[in-house]
């Protein structure tokens, strides 16, 4: 793919995001940091221990720093294995650290207190007891804590006769430092009416995602237009104080972006046909939710969104120096479209609209995690939407060991146009919304996750990702002359 030898300056100001900087790649190669962990911890050094494995789980842009977090198996002489979690933080080239980390030799490896400091990869790790951004995950995932927790919520919630025999909780999601999702299977020891919901969800979020679901939840249940189209989660409880939101289930046999994932990779025309009809029934679904009625949390509007990308490739300039002003010329084309195309009015929207969030289930199909709800035009649940789709699809040439260029690219971009505008036609069916804002949505969003794949340091999706937002600029009309791919 080439990128500088483009006259458009929107296209041009993209280069400094073809490739990640060598010592932000090297932290993210568990081979690397556990070769690095052996010469500098003394344990792994002397055979005392043996490391079995280190996957690096999280290496992350967060201010100006670089937050890590690695997952190791270690096997100490004669024992059985033990995970150990370490995490940390990386320091750029650019920056001193002050004071410089140390190495807490005198502390064994893997307990409290303990840290290491690799000047090789510029990395300082400690030992990690508990994720201490989710102070109330134990309680969630033991089952008789949340039996106790459920018991008094599911009462309360309208099922006053309801009594709690087991759970049985489960972990289906976990982004350490950020959110965890534990699906409960509840066995009651009664058969009160009317039935109480199994499995029970709880959900537990860094900061106060989980207070945004349960406003929006709450007022999207009272609503009615949207029943029959599509189903949503009861919302049962929220507590603040532990951050933990409670709702009830939404049926589930796939996702659609399981069903997404699967047709590109096969290309069956069956599975191709089959996720046309599915993405048709979410435009009409999503065009149900907008027309709900109900108003809940703040507005977003594109200029915030705008501002925010500003920011990101600002905070990510003061440790990546080439990246200062970086897509630019970009930001400042969709702000002045912003300007000739106004937004629709304002809808109650999803506002984090992606293909993992509809599951799929004999023919009806569901919406989940609001937490990040909030007033909008109905643009950008489509245009991010839309977005993410590309996403998956051009994904699929990596994954499948497919060349990201020539008729297999070009192939797979002509399939998610015609996907995309499937899903925005269904829409139009039963809603309203400018095409030309779906587009500045759709692309800004693309830019976002171009953004992500630095930030959060995923290096296989930063050409990809890539690939597809220039494809986005020349069918948009964003570039004055086709990007070369």
């Amino acid at each position: 793919m080439t990128l500088l030898s483009d006259t458009d300056p929107v296209v041009a100001s993209l280069g400094a995001f073809a490739a990640l900087p060598e010592w932000l790649a090297a932290p993210m190669d568990g081979a690397r940091v556990g070769d690095s962990l052996v010469r500098h911890v003394p344990e792994l050094a002397d055979g005392r221990l043996t490391l079995l494995s280190c996957t690096p789980q999280r290496l992350r842009a967060k201010d100006q720093e670089w937050v890590a977090r690695y997952q190791l198996s270690v096997s100490p002489l004669g024992a059985e294995p033990r995970d150990v979690v370490l995490v940390g933080n990386l320091w750029a080239p650019s920056q001193q650290p002050s004071p410089e980390p140390t190495s807490t030799d005198d502390v064994p490896f893997g307990e409290e207190g303990w840290s290491c400091w690799m000047p090789d990869l510029r990395l300082a790790l400690r030992h990690e007891e508990s994720d201490e951004a989710l102070p109330a995950l134990p309680m969630l995932v033991e089952p008789e804590a949340s039996a106790q927790l459920l018991q008094p919520i599911i009462r309360a919630a309208g099922y006053p006769d309801a009594t709690i025999a087991s759970c049985d909780p489960v972990v289906v999601r976990y982004k350490p430092g950020s959110r965890c999702t534990v699906v409960v299977g509840v066995t009651y020891a009664d058969h009160s009416q009317p039935p109480p919901p199994t499995p029970v969800v709880l959900k537990t979020h860094q900061g106060d995602k989980g207070q945004t679901a349960w406003a929006a939840m709450t007022e999207l249940w009272k609503a009615s237009s949207w029943r029959g189209v599509l189903d949503m989660a009861e919302p049962l409880a929220y507590l603040p104080e532990e951050r933990i939101l409670v709702q009830g289930p939404v049926p589930e046999d796939i996702t659609l972006k399981e069903l997404a994932r699967n047709a590109f990779a096969e290309g069956s025309p069956e599975l191709i046909d089959a996720l046309r009809v599915e993405l048709a029934q979410t435009g009409r679904a999503l065009a149900a939710l907008h027309q709900s009625g109900a108003v809940y949390g703040l507005t977003a509007t594109l200029e915030d969104e705008i501002a925010e990308v500003r920011e990101v490739i600002d905070r990510l300039a003061l440790t990546v120096p080439e990246l200062e002003g970086a897509a630019e010329p970009l930001l400042e084309r969709l702000a002045e479209m912003g300007l000739e195309y106004p937004a629709d009015p304002i809808v109650p929207a999803h506002h984090d609209f992606r293909p993992a969030q509809v599951l799929l289930h004999q023919g009806s199909l569901g919406f989940i995690d609001f937490d990040g709800a909030s007033m909008a035009e109905p643009a950008l649940d489509l245009g991010r939407f839309r977005a993410k789709l590309r996403d998956i699809g051009i994904s699929s040439l990596i994954y499948t060991g497919q060349p990201l260029s020539g008729q297999p690219l070009a192939d797979n971009l002509a399939l998610l146009d015609g996907l995309c505008e499937d899903f925005l036609a269904a829409y139009l069916e039963y809603g309203q919304v400018s095409r030309q804002r779906v587009l500045m949505w759709e692309t800004c969003d693309l830019v976002t996750g171009m953004l992500h794949a630095w930030t959060k340091v995923r290096l296989v999706r930063v050409e990809p990702r890539l690939a597809v937002l220039l494809h986005q600029l020349r069918i948009s009309g964003m570039v004055d002359a086709p990007p070369e791919l």
